[in-house]
Order: C-alpha cells, then sequence, then structure tokens
C-alpha cells in the first residue's frame, strides 16, 4: 500500500473510533457517565470531550486540517489518559492506541499543520 492508502485507512479507522467514543459520551452512556462522574468536575466535561472528538473526526477529513485534528484528538486523548489515571485507573490501553494513531496523523500532516497556522497569523 502507498502511504497515502495507509493514512487513508488510519484516518478511517480514527474516525469511526472518535465518532463511536464521542457519540457514546454525548448520549450518556452509563460507562461514560460513571467515568466523569469519578474524576468528580461532573458531566460538562463529558459534552466537551464528546463534541471535541465527533467534530475532530471529521476534521480528519477535511482538506488542510488533517493535521491539526490529529493534533486536537492527540491533546484530548493525552488529557483523558491523565485524568483516567489520575483518579480512574484502567483501563485505558485503547487511549494508547488512539493517541498512537493520532500522532501519527498529526506527523504525517505536519507540513500542512505549519502552513494552516501561517495562514491564520495571516503571514
Amino acid at each position: 500500500m502507498t502511504q497515502t492508502r495507509l493514512l487513508a485507512a488510519l484516518r478511517a479507522a480514527l474516525t469511526i473510533a472518535f465518532v463511536y467514543f464521542g457519540l457514546r459520551k454525548l448520549t450518556g452512556h452509563s460507562t461514560d457517565v460513571a467515568i466523569y462522574e469519578a474524576i468528580g468536575f461532573g458531566q460538562f466535561p463529558r459534552y466537551v470531550t464528546g463534541s471535541v472528538e465527533v467534530l475532530g473526526a471529521a476534521l480528519l477529513w477535511w482538506r488542510g486540517w488533517e493535521g491539526i485534528a490529529g493534533l486536537v484528538l492527540l491533546a484530548t486523548m493525552i488529557t483523558g489518559l491523565s485524568a483516567l489515571l489520575i483518579w480512574v485507573g484502567p483501563p485505558y490501553l485503547h487511549m494508547l492506541a488512539l493517541m498512537a494513531g493520532t500522532g501519527s496523523v498529526a506527523y504525517a500532516y505536519r507540513a500542512d499543520t505549519l502552513h494552516k497556522i501561517a495562514q491564520l497569523r495571516g503571514s
């Protein structure tokens, strides 16, 4: 497979995962509600996280924004993993896999990301 096809397959897998986990949070799946209760900040962060995951999954397919989507989703996973490690505990293996995937996307599209940031800054 070419690198382009591998990246498309990775983005497709990440999209499925983030839409699934994001919609679970937004619809109030009992496991997700319990996790956010255990963290102790209430349910508002669950809605923010779910929205970021779904929107990030969509951005993975918006030309020029793939790398930024990877960075946003990677930051979300790092924050989520930190919260689980501090307040909840395992399981978190799936989060490590998602971190590797989003990090790979962010790295693969780093030139586009730097170009987009320069555009946004007006350079």
